[in-house]
């Protein structure tokens, strides 16, 4: 993988923390400007992630790294846990 990929994955990835979340079984890559994730979502446990609605946080988030320098594309595929 690119270099460039590695460090545009990690501000898709602080992205992502930023948002109520639990993202600890979601794989994130960015290959040639793609960021694509893969695995599981759901709200975060306990009061800060009550009321949370994880599509509508996903895609908060998808619009997000949308707006990132060197982001084309942003593929999800994954499933939710709400």
């Amino acid at each position: 993988m690119p270099l460039e990929d590695k460090e545009t994955r990690r501000l898709v990835e602080r992205e992502i923390a930023k948002h109520p979340i639990d993202y600890s079984l979601l794989v994130v890559s960015v290959i040639n400007g793609v960021a694509t994730f893969t695995g599981r979502v759901s709200p975060l446990r306990g009061s800060m992630g009550r009321g949370v609605n994880i599509r509508d946080e996903m895609k908060k988030i998808q619009d997000a790294v949308l707006n990132l320098r060197g982001i084309n594309e942003c593929i999800l595929d994954i499933a939710y846990d709400q």
